[in-house]
């Protein structure tokens, strides 16, 4: 590969992303429009054998010769106007291997819809291709012999001696009467059998020729006409190559999910056990067709999760209907779900097609569905269990194929007990029960999610670069958020309404916010900024960032030993010292800092 370094690479993923996308066992490529390199993660330095200062920053015609080039832009361009794409290409490296990969990439684009970036997620398929190309020998290997065979008849033994390609018969005691060819080859010397003669069969891993290979191994017993046993019959088929396939479609399996909890887990953001847990129970539910019911507060993101569990599924590229059920009266929504005639009411001046036809192939999701009154329970439970709705004003039923999700801030069991609910609909809805926390019981996703909120509402305001203060971070910790993540982006998007700094102050919090922390006491003394002075001793160079930072150190020591603290990690020392990490990439350019 060819390639020029450069000597201060770009920002490229968000703040506190790098650990997680360098777990992955897949390359992750973050590019701009231009095909130009902002990211990457460690798995594809690994793939490519450079380093990332050889990459980030770099165009990828200087990886490329220029006709591959232009054959992936050809390719990719198209797909520019859909949002996410695969393609099948090879990775050059640097010792000039080409790698056959898998990408999958997605368009990110601004709030006006436009095309911003690209993520690039590359899988080495180098084993798949070789398993299917061994498949492809085997299997052409098998069809020749047995084309062969069937013409010359030479299979005399096989057709004798019943299935399986190694066929050896052994007397009752044990001695060896026959073997055809292919037996012949797989025991080679050996004049006994692998299994003791009764009906019996198990898994073997046997040495043919200097290659360990796996064989399904049978005994069955061969009776006379008065049903006594006369010999024993020991079958072995090879099950090599079906075993490596099935290892590879799992392996594959196993990569497919992965890539789909990333792709959950950066729409929803959690960094939280408990969010963890969500993102592998909605990615278990994609797996079947099963009715969902999610339960959570108000504001912690039901119909995000919704919407996840269908893009993940078989009925991903069929419709998302959703509906609240709690902000429309009872004869009106039972219209919206069902649909109604002409005539059927009054305003009724046409037919319509209810939400339950509409998103047929699809999903439907029932958003506070308890508060739905027990009358429409009764006709939402009818066509759930009958599968087929009934338009208001009809006397014809239409079958429908929908997968029903469902969400409430209630507590149903409670609402049961009241009779408010009828128990036969919650068993039906609730076959697999998702539970949200609140964002109380999550608090090391409230950071995360302010900064999300930040980038999506900061361009707004005009405000290209705005961070965080400690003391802001603290009371956006400790403050209980009732109304969870939907609350915490309002804060935000007042926050950046507010400041006029590039740095958000607790005073630019909204007041219910404010006045509650101040009432706790959780920012009564004032903001700790950088010293410029003190010079740190021998022992107080392995204090934490924030215990040297109020000790008054220069600039030039404080930023070290916050680097050195964090391990070099350029996104947490830059968070530790309330600063963003481009001050952070300029400050070490100023003091000439290094490992």
């Amino acid at each position: 590969m060819k390639g020029k370094k450069l000597h201060e690479p770009p920002t490229g993923l968000r703040v506190g992303h790098h650990e997680l996308l360098d777990s992955l066992n897949v390359g992750f490529i973050l590019l701009d429009l231009d095909f130009r390199y902002l990211d990457v993660n460690k798995t594809y330095l690994k793939m490519t054998g450079l380093s990332r200062e050889d990459i980030v920053g770099h165009h990828s015609l200087e990886f490329y010769e220029r006709e591959e080039f232009n054959k992936l832009r050809d390719i990719v361009l198209p797909f520019r106007e859909h949002d996410d794409y695969q393609l099948e290409f090879i990775l050059p490296t640097l010792n000039g291997e080409r790698i056959p990969v898998v990408h999958n990439s997605h368009i990110n684009r601004d709030d006006e819809g436009r095309p911003v970036s690209i993520y690039v997620t590359t899988t080495d398929i180098r084993e798949q291709k070789k398993a299917q190309e061994e498949m492809k020998a085997a299997n052409l290997a098998l069809r020749t012999s047995q084309d062969k065979l069937e013409k010359e008849n030479k299979m005399k033994d096989a057709i004798l001696f019943g299935i399986g390609d190694c066929v050896t018969i052994f007397e009752q005691n044990g001695a060896l009467l026959l073997s055809n060819p292919k037996a012949m080859e797989v025991r080679g010397k050996r004049r006994t059998p692998y299994l003791p003669l009764n009906p019996n069969k198990q898994q073997l891993n046997l040495k043919v020729k200097g290659e360990t290979r796996q064989f399904f191994c049978q005994v069955k017993a061969i009776k006379d006409q008065n049903g006594a046993v006369w010999a024993y019959i020991e079958t072995l088929n090879d099950i090599t190559s079906q075993v490596m396939l099935e290892k590879r479609e799992h392996e594959l399996y196993r990569i497919k999910r992965d890539l789909g909890r990333n792709n959950i887990a950066k729409k929803m953001l959690g960094i939280s056990r408990a969010m963890e847990n969500v993102f592998e129970l909605i990615l278990r539910c994609s797996e079947v067709d099963s009715s969902i019911l999610i339960l959570g507060e108000t504001g912690v993101g039901k119909e995000m999760a919704a919407h996840a569990i269908h893009s993940q599924s078989a009925r991903k590229n069929k419709p998302f209907v959703a509906v609240n059920c709690g902000a429309l009266p009872e004869n009106l929504l039972e219209s919206e779900l069902f649909g109604h005639t002409k005539g059927a009411f009054t305003g009724a001046i046409s037919d319509r097609l209810g939400l339950f036809q509409e998103a047929t192939g699809g999903t439907l999701f029932l958003d506070e569905v308890g508060d739905l009154n027990i009358n429409l329970q009764v006709k939402l439970l009818r066509v759930i269990q009958g599968k087929e709705v009934r338009p208001v004003g009809s006397d014809k039923a239409y079958p429908i194929d929908v997968r029903v999700i469902t969400a409430t801030n209630r507590d149903i069991e409670e609402r049961i007990k009241l009779k408010l609910f009828r128990s036969d609909l919650y068993y039906r809805i609730a076959v697999i029960t998702i539970i949200i926390p609140p964002l109380s019981d999550r608090k090391e996703d409230i950071i995360p999610l302010a900064e999300h909120f930040m980038k999506k509402h900061r361009k707004r305001g005009g405000k290209s670069h705005v961070t965080l203060d400690h003391t802001t971070q603290k009371v956006l910790l400790d403050y209980p958020w009732p109304g969870n993540i939907r609350e915490l982006e309002n804060a935000i998007e007042h926050c950046l309404a507010m400041t006029k700094d590039t740095v958000i102050t607790p005073e630019s919090l909204p007041v219910n916010i404010v006045s509650k922390k101040r009432s706790l006491g959780i920012y009564s003394e004032p903001v700790t900024t950088l010293s410029f002075d003190k010079q740190p001793s021998m022992e107080e160079k392995q204090l934490s960032p924030e215990t040297i930072i109020n000790l008054g150190y220069s600039e030039k020591e404080t930023i070290l030993n916050a680097l050195r603290y964090h391990q070099w990690n350029r996104t947490r020392a830059a968070r530790e010292l309330g600063i963003c990490r481009t001050t952070l990439w300029r400050k070490i350019a100023k003091h000439n800092l290094s490992k």
